[in-house]
């Protein structure tokens, strides 16, 4: 809802009258209270200060009476004299006669506590104890400001010495009764004077409502006739601008009169703007065609500029691979010559088998064959040692032969390493010592050979397809245009095998990959980045040093960095390297492109590529966000 100038006038005088009159009610309502309680509790206290006297007052007449009898042994005297004095004033409750060790002489409400201890009444330990000018002790029993009994003590002297004491119990009923009665009337008093106080704020706010709205009324005229004035005009209707006069001499007076000038001269305007827009709407028109027609030159450009800088970046990812085509090859030609060599050997130990093991069916006792048997059962080819553990297990075996007095040990101890029989040596001695065994360890050998070679092929043949999957992942080009999900730490694996021919010669690799979360990307894109920034640095260390790769995410991205030890950036040319065709290799072997294209793909996937680079250590830090 819309609230006028006259309504914000009228709320807000009307909420400062409200609030004045409520602060001042509130005073007026708050000293008066204070008046009242200062009165009661000069009231109460005057009634208490009566009572105070008139208990001290009985209490000096009944002493005298009190120490004659006692001092006449008159205890009859003495008993009726103090019932007397307490059905005499209607506020004492009883009097107690005490000698000197609190024994009781005289109890007017508990005969039964005669010529016994005292017992104080409930609440006389905690209470509080005044001692009066004369020597009287006067305790309040009860709660503070609401105490039940007053509890008067006199002491008794005989003569010079001191007898016992008086105690004078009174009531504070009446009192109390008193006091409640002058604190009601207090509070009915003040809610009719706070009753009468609201009703006289509520006239004077009715008045000043009344007499605002009024004013405001008058004020707001003039700006309401303005406004169906302005409201005409924003519709185009000026057939009323004559009107808009006034003679008052305020603000709203020159208001008016300024408004009407401006009416006038903005119907001028309007006309002058029709004419002005009819020529401009041509012209618009005229530039708005003109504009069309290179917006599609432009975008026909724009196309071409993608598609430009999409074979540029397959052409340099191609132009990678041609360098890295030597290496794949030896790569492949590595385990291509073993399985050839393999297959050779295979035949060769299958024939040489062939023509041993009948000539072994028709010579061999039962020993030979038991150990033929053996060899057999045992022999194994699947564990991969170096060639100085091989050397270290074929000295040992040679030792123990030598000390059983074996021939050809080195031949036996070669064999037996190869069929990865060493650990079964100690049992197989006994056996080895026949002049036969020699034949035997040769033909388990020949035939074992066979597994041997089979394992060589199935390693030489994992290698290569290792490194064809590898060129296949890192050839292939997505022409679909969409992020798919894949796998970082994958990618730059695949770039790794693609490198062994260079990484294994004297170069040293440590990869420190985390677990890291699949995310949406350009895959192929994103390995010609890891291409290109392994390719330079290995160039930077010659192909010799050492090079860490390093992943790792936070929950919100993944960093890939990677760091060498080669001859770094120089200073003066780190804010270039960005650019294109900016190459510090010698002709023929740099575009200048790399590093600008990976920038670009970086771009691509919302991430950031930073480096920090010094002699001796370089280091590469790729940013991708995980949620694109």
């Amino acid at each position: 809802m819309t609230v006028g100038i006259r309504g914000k006038l009228l709320l807000i005088t009307g909420t400062i009258v409200f609030i004045a009159l409520v602060i001042l009610t509130s005073i007026q309502v708050s000293l008066q209270r204070e008046a009242f309680e200062e009165e009661l509790h000069k009231r109460t206290a005057l009634m208490k200060e009566n009572l105070y006297q008139q208990a001290t007052f009985q209490a000096e007449t009944l002493e005298r009476f009190v120490t004659e009898n006692i001092a006449s042994y008159n205890l009859l005297a003495l008993t009726y004299s103090v019932q007397q004095a307490a059905q005499e004033n209607q506020d004492l409750e009883y009097v107690v006669i005490l000698d000197d060790n609190n024994k009781v002489y005289v109890h007017t409400a508990d005969e039964s506590q005669q010529l016994e201890t005292f017992v104080p009444p409930e609440g006389w330990s905690s209470a509080k104890t005044t001692t009066t000018d004369k020597g009287h002790a006067i305790t309040l029993i009860g709660k503070q400001n609401s105490e039940s009994l007053m509890a008067f003590r006199v002491p008794l002297q005989i003569g010079s010495s001191k007898w016992g004491n008086m105690l004078l119990v009174y009531s504070l009923a009446r009192l109390n009764d008193q006091v409640a009665l002058s604190q009601q009337e207090n509070e009915q008093r003040l809610s009719s004077l706070t009753l009468r106080t609201y009703f006289l704020g509520l006239a004077v706010l009715i008045v000043a409502y009344f007499l605002i709205s009024q004013l405001s009324l008058r004020l707001v005229a003039p700006i309401l006739s303005l406004s169906r004035f302005a409201k005409d005009l924003s519709e185009g209707d000026f057939s009323n601008t004559d009107k808009i006069t006034s003679n008052a001499k305020d603000e709203v007076g020159a208001l008016t009169r300024n408004f009407a000038h401006m009416a006038i001269r903005v119907e001028q305007s309007r006309r002058q703007q029709a004419e002005y827009n009819q020529t401009l709407e041509k012209e618009v028109n005229q530039r708005t065609n003109e504009l069309n027609l290179k917006n599609d030159e432009l975008t026909k450009a724009l196309d071409g500029l993608e598609e430009s800088q999409q074979q540029l970046i397959h052409s340099e990812k191609m132009a990678a691979l041609g360098q890295l085509v030597a290496g794949i090859a030896h790569e492949i030609n590595t385990p291509l010559g073993a399985i050839k060599a393999s297959v050779g050997n295979t035949s060769k130990y299958l024939s040489l088998f062939i023509d041993g093991f009948s000539v072994f069916l028709m010579g061999a006792n039962n020993d030979d064959k038991a150990l033929l048997r053996d060899l057999l059962t045992h022999a194994r080819h699947e564990r991969v040692s170096s060639t100085r553990e091989e050397r270290k297990i074929k000295r040992r075996l040679i030792t123990i032969l030598d000390e059983h007095q074996i021939n050809r040990s080195d031949e036996v101890a070669d064999m037996l390493v190869d069929m990865e029989l060493s650990d079964h040596l100690p049992r197989m001695l006994p056996a080895l010592s026949q002049p036969s065994a020699f034949k035997v360890v040769e033909l388990a050998h020949r035939l074992t050979g066979v597994g041997r070679n089979s394992e060589t092929v199935r390693t030489a043949i994992g290698r290569a397809s290792k490194v064809v999957f590898a060129l296949k992942n890192f050839a292939h080009h997505d022409n679909t245009g969409h992020m798919i999900s894949s796998d970082i730490n994958l990618g730059i694996q695949t770039v790794l095998v693609l490198y062994q021919s260079l990484l294994k010669q004297e170069c040293e690799v440590v990869e420190d990959f985390g677990e890291l979360p699949m995310i949406l990307c350009y895959p192929d894109e994103l390995n010609q980045v890891w291409t290109n920034l392994i390719h330079n640095a290995l160039y930077a260390m010659e192909n010799s040093g050492r090079l860490i790769i390093s992943t790792l995410s936070d929950g919100e991205n993944i960093q890939v960095i990677i760091t060498d030890n080669g001859c770094g950036i120089p200073e003066d040319i780190q804010s270039k390297i960005y650019e294109s065709f900016f190459t510090t290799k010698p002709a023929g072997e740099g575009s200048g492109l790399g590093l600008g294209i990976c920038k670009r793909i970086i771009d691509k996937h919302q991430g950031s590529i930073e480096f920090i680079s010094r002699p001796g250590k370089t280091r590469f830090v790729v940013t991708l966000p995980i949620n694109q």
